[in-house]
Formats: C-alpha cells, sequence, structure tokens
C-alpha cells in the first residue's frame, strides 16, 4: 500500500461538493425520510426503501466516487482532487497503485453504507422495531463487503480501456441494476395477449437476467444466513472472493505506466 496514492484518492473522494451532496441525499436523506415515513403512517418498508439501504445503494454511492478515482494521469483537471500530483521516494508496482485505491474506494463506500444501516436500525428501535447486535453486525459487514466487490468491479472497468470490455461491463451492471429495482413479478401466466403480456414478459426477463449477472459478476455474501446457519457452506465466500480477487489481479494486469506518473519538486 501507498500512503500518498490513499490520501489523494480520499481527497479526490471528499472535497468534491457534488459527490458529497448526491451521497448525502441518496445516502441518508432518502432512505432515513423514507424510513421515518413509513413508521410514522405504520406501512411496510417498500423495496425502494430496501434496495437504497442495501447493495444497490452502496453502488449508487460508488458509481459517483469512483468517478476519477483510477486512471490518473498528468493531464487531468485539477477539480475535486483528480489531479495526482504524486512525489514518492521510491518507484511504485502497478499492484501497490490498484491496491492502494481499491482499500480507500471500498473502505468510503463501506462506511457510508454501515452509517446509514446504523442509523436506520436506530430509528426502528425508536419505533419499537426489534434487531438484534448480532443482526446489526451482520449487516455492516455485508456493506463492507459489498462496497469491496463493487469497488474492484469499477476500478478495473475504469483501468481497461478496451472499448468492448467497457460497453460490456457497463451493460452488466445496468442489467443488474436495472432488475434489482423492478418490484417482483407476481403475475404468473396471465391469460391474453397483447402488450401487457410483452411487459409481463419482458419484465421477468430482465429480473432473471439481473440474478444471473449478479451471481456471476457480483455475488453475494448474506453473512447473517451463513453465520446462524447449521451447518458450513463454502461455496458463497468461493464465489466472492474467487470474483474479488480476479478483479483486482485483472486490475493490475490492465494498469500501465500512464495511469501515474513520478514527480518531482
Amino acid at each position: 500500500m501507498n500512503k500518498t496514492i490513499m490520501k489523494f484518492t480520499l481527497l479526490s473522494a471528499c472535497l468534491d461538493p457534488l459527490k458529497l451532496i448526491y451521497v448525502a441525499l441518496l445516502g441518508f436523506v432518502m432512505p432515513i425520510g423514507m424510513k421515518t415515513a413509513s413508521l410514522l403512517h405504520g406501512v411496510s418498508d417498500s423495496q425502494s426503501f430496501e434496495m437504497l439501504t442495501g447493495k444497490v445503494g452502496v453502488a449508487f454511492v460508488l458509481m459517483v466516487l469512483c468517478l476519477g478515482l483510477a486512471g490518473n494521469n498528468n493531464t487531468s483537471s485539477g477539480r475535486g482532487g483528480e489531479y495526482l500530483p504524486l512525489i514518492f521516494s521510491r518507484p511504485v508496482s502497478k499492484a501497490e497503485y490498484v491496491i492502494s485505491k481499491w482499500i480507500v474506494i471500498a473502505f468510503i463506500g463501506g462506511i457510508v453504507g454501515a452509517l446509514q444501516n446504523i442509523v436506520i436500525a436506530l430509528i426502528g428501535i425508536k419505533f419499537g422495531e426489534v434487531l438484534t447486535l448480532n443482526a446489526l453486525l451482520c449487516i455492516i459487514c455485508e456493506r463492507f463487503c459489498d462496497a469491496a466487490l463493487i469497488s474492484a468491479a469499477m476500478i478495473l472497468t475504469m483501468l481497461y480501456k478496451h472499448p468492448a470490455f467497457q460497453i460490456i461491463a457497463i451493460l452488466a451492471f445496468y442489467t443488474w441494476l436495472s432488475g434489482q429495482m423492478i418490484p417482483p413479478v407476481t403475475v404468473a401466466d396471465a391469460g391474453g395477449g397483447g402488450a401487457v403480456a410483452l411487459s409481463i414478459a419482458s419484465t421477468k426477463f430482465l429480473i432473471n437476467m439481473s440474478q444471473h449477472v449478479g451471481n456471476l459478476v457480483l455475488p453475494t455474501l448474506n453473512i447473517y444466513d451463513l453465520v446462524n446457519a447449521r451447518q458450513f457452506n463454502l461455496v458463497p465466500f468461493l464465489s466472492y472472493f474467487t470474483a474479488l480477487s480476479t478483479y483486482l489481479l485483472l486490475g493490475v494486469t490492465a494498469t500501465s505506466r500512464r495511469e501515474f506518473f513520478y514527480g518531482s519538486k
């Protein structure tokens, strides 16, 4: 790890006012408002609320935080700390560059997700909801796991400059995201045809594709289920850590010397 890279990556994520406003609105104002409103009116939490406080919510936050945080070069603008005036006392390796940026981005995303879920949990407890400490700790761990995997995938997409790869990666990500945002289809094999049947079929197809993409590209670790399971299941851990290590390894391989430079003063 390189402390200088980590420092400027952190500054790039935290000094841009637009990024901070986006994170505040989507990460805290909207989900906290929806949670409070649902409790005040005695209604169950909606899927939109669950989306904003889960894996998709972490993805939304990282979509903004990751912009300009990988692939910096000496022609980048200085807005938001994206310009990287690094001063090294020794050469930095490609692996050091990628891992240092990934740690900071994953940490920021995990912190935002964890704080969001803690605030939501405290509001629920205030209104009489029951949440054990074990469940809350598992939720926090899940947000950090989500941030680690999603940030690694986004860094790889930004570092690997091949247009076809980036197009496929972006399409896969938005397919997964779209499927997660669509309410579950409860109408099965409704009679008739026309636009209604086509709409239901296309929606089911998108949800199924989202699940397949998620299982293949962004496997989830359900910490609470795994911790409380009677038998240890190694498969989810293998899927998660295989995807994570693959993204980081490919990110290191895709990084060229043009991604960073050695400044002098």
